[in-house]
């Protein structure tokens, strides 16, 4: 190496050791700035004058003062309750409103009902109950099957046709309309049979010679003796 050569200090070999000797230097520097204001030496000069605690507070942006308070948050006992409530409240609404509609139904269902029944009255007066006739006697009950033959015709071979009605079609009219009974019928045929002396009423009324003015003669005759035997 030649003479004039100058060798360099080992703090420049890296830039970690420049680094650690820039540092120090600083520290060393500060810290002797540090002790001269602490011990006064430098009156003409400003010492370090440190904040109190509520600037330092107010300029770090600290909110002091009492916390607000947490959220309240019921307990699960709570949120089940007013669950439990709100169900409540629902299922009373749901009652109420199907007992307000079948409330509703049956009121319009009644009212229907005695609106009906109403112009039914009023559009079918019921009219005035008949007096019911007297029962008749087997002697009125064979006087009037006279009186039928001759308003309707007589006829043979059949209870009515075109020509009339025989004796049992006019005893069935007669029962139809309400003037007598098939009891009465009945007892009115036994003095007929007895004043005709054939074994069935068909058989006089049908016999091939018999005239309308016999059936007549017959059913009176009947109604006389009936008359004569107390009925």
């Amino acid at each position: 190496m030649p003479a004039t050569a100058t060798i360099a200090p080992r703090t420049f070999w890296s830039e970690a050791a420049l680094a650690a000797a820039v540092d120090a230097a600083f520290a060393e520097a500060l810290a002797n700035e540090l002790a001269a204001a602490l011990a006064d030496d430098a009156p003409d000069s400003a010492g370090i004058v440190l904040p109190d605690t509520e600037t330092l507070i107010r300029q770090a942006g600290v909110v002091t003062g009492p916390c607000p308070p947490d959220p309240r948050v019921p307990s699960p006992a709570a949120q089940r309750l007013k669950h439990t409530a709100h169900t409540g409240v629902r299922l009373a609404a749901r009652a109420a409103w199907w007992l307000l509609r079948t409330t509703t139904l049956v009121t319009v269902t009644a009212a229907a009902g005695i609106l009906r029944l109403s112009w039914h009255i009023i559009a079918n007066p019921q009219a005035a109950p008949q007096p019911q006739p007297a029962p008749i006697t087997p002697s009125g009950f064979l006087e009037a099957t006279s009186r039928y033959i001759k308003d309707h015709g007589w006829t043979q071979h059949a209870l009515t046709d075109h020509r009339g009605v025989c004796i049992y079609g006019a005893e069935h009219g007669l029962i139809r309309s309400g003037t007598g009974t098939r009891r009465t019928a009945h007892q009115a045929n036994i003095h007929l049979r007895h004043v005709t002396g054939a074994l069935t009423i068909p058989t006089f009324n049908d016999w091939l010679t018999r005239r309308e003015s016999q059936i007549h003669a017959a059913l009176l005759t009947a109604a006389a003796r009936a008359r004569a035997a107390g009925e």
